[in-house]
């Protein structure tokens, strides 16, 4: 490990030095939990941890790398990929599929808290996403169903004092996922220190013929006619 040159200032060397034992505890008990859970398939232990610990250390040099510029005010991450990640896995139940990308956001949103980034927003079900099989629509939507339903109680959100809001045409949306969602917006709706918002059932072409409605509403309470709106 001496040799190998991660791009570190002699304060990264010494941190990841200070930090080394309590790392590899919890990497060893992760790993434990992980590799009973997951079963990574024809993988040692030991490879595994290696993995791991080299990940934490890829962690440390772009945290430095971002800490040099100025930091980022918003952040949008569209949740794509899913289905070239389940082939490449083997995996063909859409819910599992679309859970896996889910978890993930914790770990998103834990570095976004350190960071500071006071917004982030995650494009999760455009109204494009209505056109695939039953099956996968309803695998997505009980998946977002599920992750919004568990941040209303999550204490990471608590402690982090982040609100959550929701964008998009939640009207074409079951009243279950609605319903989740407006739990977990009022469970956090007094929290400032970040904003996660949700854009769900979007599209380009409905926000643009939602704007045109509101406009000519508008206009008519106004006393306009169509012919002088237009």
């Amino acid at each position: 490990m001496n040799d190998m040159n991660f791009g570190f200032s002699s304060a990264d060397k010494d941190t990841a030095r200070r930090a080394s034992h309590k790392q590899a505890v919890y990497v060893q008990l992760e790993a434990c939990q992980t590799v009973t859970e997951q079963k990574p398939p024809n993988n040692s232990a030991a490879t595994w941890l290696l993995l791991r610990f080299l990940y934490w250390i890829y962690e440390r040099r772009l945290l430095h790398q971002i800490e040099q510029r100025p930091m980022p005010r918003h952040i949008g991450i569209i949740l794509d990929g899913h289905r070239r990640h389940a082939r490449q896995r083997d995996l063909d139940d859409p819910r599992e599929i679309y859970r896996c990308g889910a978890e993930k956001l914790d770990g998103v949103l834990d570095w976004c808290a350190d960071l500071r980034i006071p917004a982030v927003t995650l494009w999760v079900f455009s109204t494009e996403n209505l056109k695939r099989p039953a099956a996968e629509v309803s695998g997505i939507l009980a998946v977002i169903e599920a992750k919004v339903a568990t941040l209303a109680h999550d204490p990471f959100l608590h402690q982090k004092r982040i609100r959550v809001q929701a964008i998009g045409r939640l009207d074409i949306l079951p009243e279950s996922v609605v319903a989740a969602i407006r739990t977990a917006e009022a469970a956090t709706a007094q929290y400032n220190l970040m904003t996660l918002t949700i854009a769900v059932a979007y599209g380009g072409r409905e926000e643009i013929v939602d704007a045109v409605r509101t406009f000519l509403k508008a206009q008519a309470e106004r006393g306009a006619s169509l012919p002088d709106v237009i």
